[in-house]
């Protein structure tokens, strides 16, 4: 008897466990979805406005690849420049997109990239793969982050075609889940930094 109420002491605790875990989660999602949406404003450039002063750059690199074509890049950082005590210009990266087609547009990616404005940890990527014009074969990808962990992904399972002419620009494991994605985010944040500087007092 002892058992048997130790094992559903047990259930019960796991099945508890596991409420707040997915309720942790969908907080998280929510904060992460509402800062996708703040972005819109925060992308907004209204030098001349009382409101947020953000600030662009777009970098472009085009490059004809002998027996594939034309490459094309596009990156495009957000981002706001804060001051304190120390810094008269201290930018803090929230958003990039970045772009790039393969075989003089045959080949067709995309993705962004969210930052939390205050603590630069990665909160939600986007990839997007799409073959030429056709519309039908474009696939999107989402994964959501919590201090620098993946805690969810859409679809659940992403699986692999090896007959598929678009290949994946990211690793997926043998469970459908991607690989590691925060080296990326890394990437992207230094070099942003390489090319937008601070500036002290």
């Amino acid at each position: 008897m002892r058992t048997r109420q130790f094992l559903l002491a047990i259930s019960m605790l796991t099945i508890a466990l596991t409420a707040i875990a997915q309720s942790g989660v969908e907080a998280r999602l929510k904060v992460i979805r509402d800062a996708y949406e703040a972005r819109l404003g925060m992308m907004a450039n209204q030098p001349y406005d009382d409101g947020v002063e953000v600030e662009q750059l777009t970098v472009n690199y085009n490059r004809m690849y002998p027996g594939t074509g034309l490459y094309r890049h596009t990156d495009t950082y957000y981002w706001t420049d804060d001051e304190n005590e120390e810094y008269m210009l201290l930018p803090q990266l929230y958003f990039v997109t970045k772009r790039y087609t393969m075989n003089s547009g045959i080949y067709r990616y995309y993705r962004e990239y969210l930052f939390d404005v205050e603590t630069g940890e990665p909160m939600f990527l986007l990839i997007a793969t799409q073959l030429g014009d056709d519309v039908g074969t474009k696939k999107e990808y989402r994964f959501y982050f919590d201090q620098g962990k993946l805690i969810k992904q859409i679809p659940e399972r992403i699986v692999v075609d090896e007959h598929d002419l678009l290949t994946l620009d990211f690793e997926v494991d043998d469970n459908g889940r991607a690989g590691n994605l925060i080296p990326a985010f890394n990437s992207v944040k230094e070099t942003f930094d390489a090319i937008v500087p601070t500036y002290a007092w």
